[in-house]
């Protein structure tokens, strides 16, 4: 299953890319975090188990760094159960 994972800046600037496992999704958000000089320890990301079982009951997660920026992830198939 491919993931979308969406991005707003606080400039107002938007981003969006697909990825093939939730771990690449969470590879990314780690990157993110520290091109924007931000703590991963303050930041808090969830582990890939924990929005695999988000995503088992809802159809996408939602999460904000400390800086306003947020990010959003949501499966390709929402009527395919993530695994």
């Amino acid at each position: 299953m491919e993931y979308l994972l969406f991005v707003k800046f606080n400039s107002g600037l938007m981003h969006n890319a697909i990825h093939k496992t939730l771990r690449n999704v969470l590879e990314s958000v780690k990157q993110l975090i520290y091109d924007e000089g931000l703590s991963a320890k303050r930041e808090s990301l969830p582990t890939v188990s924990k929005i695999k079982k988000h995503l088992n009951k809802y159809d996408d997660y939602f999460g904000q760094f400390t800086n306003g920026i947020w990010y959003h992830i949501q499966p390709q198939n929402v009527f395919e159960i993530v695994k």
